[in-house]
């Protein structure tokens, strides 16, 4: 699955407490990416701390779903409905079964605004965030909590 960046090289992210969203700059190629404190990364709207994996927007969260089910979950289908059909036709009709399933509709592929307004921060200068155009209170660093000035 592909998550498309801004064309500024901005990853949207969502966070799990006030789910506001934001967006960060991901390491890339030869990059060191920013390394949270213990507990993970700070909201830069609420202040609350929350494990790396659980800044996913509800987008990515249904196209990963979407890939998975698509990808891996409908051809496991394919073959048990194809290995139960064949085992019906080999038992000379002693055994009788069918699996149906319903595939759901493939998630629309992600794409990606050029909104928000970045924020720099003094302890993490290479580590700016961007945050909703209409933000007008004081943000957090993302990667230590402390506040812009």
């Amino acid at each position: 699955m592909l998550v498309p960046l801004d064309s500024d090289g901005f990853l949207r992210r969502e966070c799990p407490t006030c789910e506001r969203e934001l967006k960060v700059r991901p390491a890339l190629g030869e990059e060191e990416p920013v390394q949270p404190l213990e507990g993970g990364y700070f909201c830069p709207y609420c202040g609350v701390q929350a494990p790396p994996n659980s800044w996913f927007t509800k987008a990515q969260i249904q196209s990963a779903h979407s890939v998975v089910v698509n990808e891996v979950l409908n051809p496991m289908l394919k073959k048990f409905s194809d290995d139960i059909g064949s085992i019906a036709r080999r038992s000379g009709g002693l055994v009788s079964a069918r699996v149906s399933h319903q595939t759901p509709e493939k998630s629309p592929q992600l794409t990606e605004d050029d909104d928000m307004k970045v924020v720099t921060f003094t302890c993490h200068p290479a580590e700016p965030v961007k945050v909703l155009d209409d933000w007008s209170g004081p943000a957090m660093c993302f990667a230590c909590g402390t506040p812009t000035v």
